[in-house]
């Protein structure tokens, strides 16, 4: 399978520096823009559309649809417009979602995961094909929904997971997998061998299913700035109670309970003093320029097959992300 790389956005920067940005990127080379949906930020399948109309050649991937809050129907014929306006460039990645963001949105608890998915997967690829859809699913039930249109090609679709069976789901039914940001190279092995389980269980070959993973990505000339970037990003991640296992991969002491009381109460920066220099480069690629292409060839190695990262802060850091993805490209 191919190598490709890709860039994200976490929503958090003003739309016409994203589109600006996402322009430069593709120019270096970059395969793919994903653009992550965190609630109260800026919309990431509104954004995607503004990317394909200012780009060539990448495709865009909203990340990551919810199912327990976005109905199928609506997403379908969302997702089939924008394929419409830019054929064979758009994909889709769906997951469970944030718990905090499902709780503030009325979801205090998603109920049967590997369901919801499968079931979700299930009626965005009929409604695609034209079909007359009935389902009875778990959250949204679809009794006699169907397309007036349909997109002109496949709409390959990811599922973004940490969790085992997730992972499996998505090695059995999914196009591609998506792993988070902040795991370090040995969880993403993990998370990759789950998913080769589910390929294998369903008598799938793995060139079928794309691995992608999002890399939180620094890079500066001194490394010093980088490394303090992510370890505000991975201070910020690392308030998630799920994130308990993929810390102890690391083999190195962390003070997850404290880091998550901090984060909690605002006090972002304490929570990242407790993050050592070496657990930045644990679990994300943070350094000077060399530092950084032989981070990102150790995920390259461990099986993500297209690395997405960020190209964000100051004109240098931009700049030496740029030139990094333009070396893995050839762009």
């Amino acid at each position: 399978m191919s190598f490709r790389l890709g860039m994200r956005f976490d929503g958090f920067d003003p739309a016409g520096e994203a589109i600006e940005i996402a322009q430069e990127a593709v120019k270096a080379g970059a395969h793919s823009v994903w653009m992550a949906e965190h609630l109260g930020y800026r919309e990431a399948a509104v954004s995607c559309m503004a990317f394909l109309m200012k780009t060539e050649r990448a495709m865009v991937i909203p990340t990551a649809v919810m199912p327990y809050l976005w109905h199928p129907m609506p997403t379908a014929m969302q997702f089939a417009t924008m394929a419409e306006t830019a054929p064979g460039r758009v994909g889709i990645c769906v997951s469970v979602g944030n718990f905090l963001n499902l709780r503030e949105s009325g979801v205090p608890k998603p109920e049967k995961p590997v369901r919801v998915i499968r079931e979700y997967v299930e009626a965005l690829r009929a409604l695609w094909r034209g079909e007359t859809v009935h389902q009875e699913g778990l959250v949204w039930q679809l009794r006699g929904a169907r397309m007036a249109f349909t997109p002109p090609e496949d709409i390959p679709i990811f599922i973004a997971s940490t969790g085992p069976q997730v992972l499996h789901l998505a090695g059995r039914v999914a196009d591609g997998v998506l792993f988070s940001g902040g795991l370090s190279v040995d969880y993403v092995k993990r998370c990759a061998a789950h998913a080769d389980e589910g390929v294998a269980a369903a008598g799938r070959r793995t060139v079928e299913v794309r691995k992608a993973g999002f890399v939180y990505f620094a890079c500066s000339e001194d490394g010093t700035t980088a490394i303090q970037s992510n370890r505000l990003k991975l201070a910020f991640l690392f308030r998630n109670a799920a994130q308990a296992e993929n810390i102890a991969s690391a083999g190195m002491p962390i003070d997850h309970a404290a880091i998550m009381q901090l984060v909690e109460q605002r006090r972002l920066e304490e929570a990242a003093a407790l993050i050592p220099a070496e657990a930045v480069q644990r679990f994300s690629v943070a350094g000077t320029p060399a530092e950084c292409r032989a981070g990102l060839q150790a995920y390259i190695d461990a099986g993500v097959e297209e690395p997405v990262i960020e190209v964000f802060g100051s004109d240098e850091e931009k700049r030496l992300a740029l030139e990094v993805i333009r070396e893995f490209t050839g762009g």
